[in-house]
């Protein structure tokens, strides 16, 4: 069946865009552009309509007298829906009165496809949409602007995280998310068959991001869902989620893993704020670029700062959320910043293949990166030494025999090394003051959500 030339519905013909919406200034009065994009609003005046176009790029008025226009085109207006897909050629007229100063009259319409009746709105703020029910239909809710312009900004903190690095040294690789073993004990694993085999979804890329420096690659990078079979349902947790993680060889201590970051996230920050004004002011954001060097204070100061508001809490507790948020009200007015390291955890809170603080003992070369109360990043100085390393694997309870093809390459001179793991979502959920991390997450996996 022929489905073009039914209905309404028409390939593009010779009605290829020539701008997109945000290229659309008083500048091009009087010329003859073609835009495609969907129907976002239309306002049915009788004799005239206003028609909000959207593309990737934005919105812009068409402005549809009948007076002005042909009887073909104000007739074709008429059958318009919301996210009814078009393409328009028009005249450009500067007018003050227009929301972005200007607006296109049509000298043409073609309806390229039409939308069934939807199943949430589109439109900012025209229905509360409670976030379960805009999951349900995230490839519609996606389309917001608001909500288009998270994932744009992420792209960009992305983008430019990975540009420094680059610029670093670092080479990005790929590692394998079906494992043999656990990465970061034998807890929150997703259990697969694998064949006749028992496999798990990787929680990290640690191991084999280790083994590449071991390698002799020097810096690695890697951006790559991790899974964790955590059964808790939080704002701030989903079971997949996007990992930046980097490793670097030859560092002289810990310090040196949190110099990178620092400088990346700052360098980050910077070129997001150049790059994507328009979603930023969008979502009313003032992007502050972070000043470097970022705080730093030991795991143990956190306590006491946490005790002497009221907290009752041991240095080997791990901090929970309302610690985090604690802290996160704490640290920009006793130390004037939203990003604060914290050093030097305890042993009992860390992976076996962190390395002992040289200083503290029962301590770590360790430390979280806190943005606005919440943990972003996790990182340390790893164990180095084969002997070391097989000492803290028993002393964590594991059996040194199952990590074979981990522990082994240790033993051929391995270099001092360290680096880090940040989860993408919350940095973005933290930089741009979103409650919930499912709305910074593309397409999020919690224990009751498999689709979309």
């Amino acid at each position: 069946m022929d489905y073009y030339g039914t209905a309404g519905i028409d390939p593009l013909g010779e009605l290829a865009r020539t701008h997109f919406t945000n290229e659309i200034s008083p500048s091009l009065d009087g010329r003859s552009v073609t835009l495609l994009g969907w129907v976002h609003i239309l306002r049915d005046k009788g004799k005239i309509k206003f028609l909000v176009l959207r593309d990737e790029k934005g919105t812009i008025q068409i402005t549809i007298p009948q007076k002005k226009v042909s009887e073909e085109v104000f007739k074709i207006s008429e059958e318009f829906k919301p996210e009814y897909a078009i393409a328009v050629r028009g005249t450009v007229v500067a007018t003050p009165q227009a929301p972005s100063g200007v607006e296109i009259i049509p000298e043409m319409f073609r309806i390229i496809n039409k939308a069934h009746r939807l199943p949430i709105d589109v439109v900012e703020g025209k229905v509360d949409i409670d976030l379960d029910t805009r999951l349900n239909h995230r490839i519609l809710d996606l389309r917001k602007p608001t909500v288009n312009a998270i994932f744009r900004i992420q792209h960009s903190l992305v983008r430019f995280s990975r540009e420094f690095l680059e610029k670093e040294g670092f080479v990005e690789i790929h590692t394998p998310k079906i494992v043999a073993e656990a990465t970061e004990g034998g807890a929150n694993l997703f259990e697969i068959k694998y064949f006749e085999k028992k496999a798990y979804l990787a929680q990290s890329p640690q191991f084999y991001k280790q083994l590449m420096i071991l390698a002799g690659f020097g810096r690695v990078f890697e951006i790559a869902p991790v899974f964790r079979a955590e059964k808790h349902n939080t704002r701030r947790h989903v079971n997949e989620y996007t990992s930046f993680d980097y490793e670097m060889a030859w560092i002289s201590d810990v310090d040196d893993v949190m110099k990178m970051e620092e400088n990346m996230l700052h360098y980050s920050f910077k070129k997001t704020r150049e790059h994507v004004p328009s979603e930023l002011e969008l979502l009313g954001v003032d992007l502050k670029t972070p000043k470097v060097p970022f705080k730093r204070i030991k795991y143990a100061e956190a306590i006491d700062l946490l005790n002497a508001e009221g907290r009752e809490m041991e240095v080997t507790d791990d901090l929970d959320p309302e610690s985090e948020r604690l802290l996160g009200k704490i640290f920009p007015e006793k130390f004037g910043t939203d990003m604060v390291f914290l050093t030097q955890y305890p042993l009992e809170l860390r992976p076996a293949y962190t390395m002992p603080s040289m200083t503290d003992e029962g301590m770590t070369e360790s430390f979280d990166l806190t943005y606005k109360g919440m943990e972003i990043t996790t990182g340390s100085q790893r164990i180095h030494i084969y002997d070391l390393l097989v000492e803290r694997f028993k002393a964590k309870g594991f059996d040194p025999d199952a990590f074979a093809f981990y522990l082994d390459p240790f033993k051929y001179g391995a270099p001092p090394h360290g680096g880090l793991g940040l989860g993408v979502e919350r940095l973005t959920m933290q930089l741009l003051n979103i409650d919930n991390v499912r709305e910074t997450t593309l397409l999020p996996r919690d224990r009751d959500r498999l689709t979309p």
